[in-house]
């Protein structure tokens, strides 16, 4: 679904939409915080553990992920700024695809990568996934490289979505933020903008 069109009264994404977003964000900081965390572990069973989870959150979010795809099929967004740039627009567009395309492709490479190292995603500990693929640990390491090199590209298209999101808010003061922000954050944003704006 993209961007509406002739509806000025839609302002804000839906509440589904927003909950799924701030979800998914949620989801990625864990998977990122488990992973760096490996490294650290005090004993191999806590590493072994921290793996397990970090497939396990690695599964929800590719669920999570095919439930906004379903989801924007129904959803109405609201219209870009009427002042943004066409480039702009089809910048965060891309953006936004490459983003879902790497929600949905990392936890495949991980998934592939376990499976062919000899393992199983235990899901939250409550029982094993099948296989996809059998063990060929050539495979499992050149699957955990395209992972590692994924990962990074993940992070720093991330950081660009964050960075646009701040520079719609503070720079071009356009509501893209606001947006998505959940209700009670988006009054707490707009009483501390009013403050701020009001003649000392």
């Amino acid at each position: 679904m993209l961007r509406t069109d002739g509806d000025p009264e839609l302002l804000d994404f839906d509440p589904v939409t927003r909950f799924l977003h701030w979800l998914t964000l949620f989801l990625v900081a864990v998977i990122f915080l488990l992973a760096f965390s490996i490294d650290f572990a005090s004993s191999k069973e806590e590493a072994v553990a921290l793996i397990h989870l970090h497939r396990s959150f690695g599964v929800t979010v590719w669920v999570v992920t095919l439930g906004r795809l379903v989801w924007r099929q129904f959803a109405r967004f609201p219209n870009w700024p009427a002042d943004m740039p066409q480039a702009m627009r089809h910048a965060a567009q891309w953006s936004e695809y490459s983003l879902y395309a790497l929600l949905l492709t990392q936890p495949i490479l991980g998934l592939l990568h376990t499976d062919a190292h000899g393992d199983r995603v235990n899901l939250f500990f409550l029982g094993h996934l099948p296989a996809l693929i059998g063990r060929h640990r050539p495979l499992a390491k050149q699957l955990l490289e395209v992972h590692e090199a994924v990962g990074l590209l993940f992070l720093g298209l991330i950081a660009l979505h964050a960075s646009a999101a701040l520079y719609h808010h503070f720079w071009r003061r356009d509501g893209t933020l606001e947006a998505m922000l959940p209700q009670g954050m988006r009054r707490r944003v707009t009483l501390c903008e009013s403050r701020s704006l009001r003649p000392r």
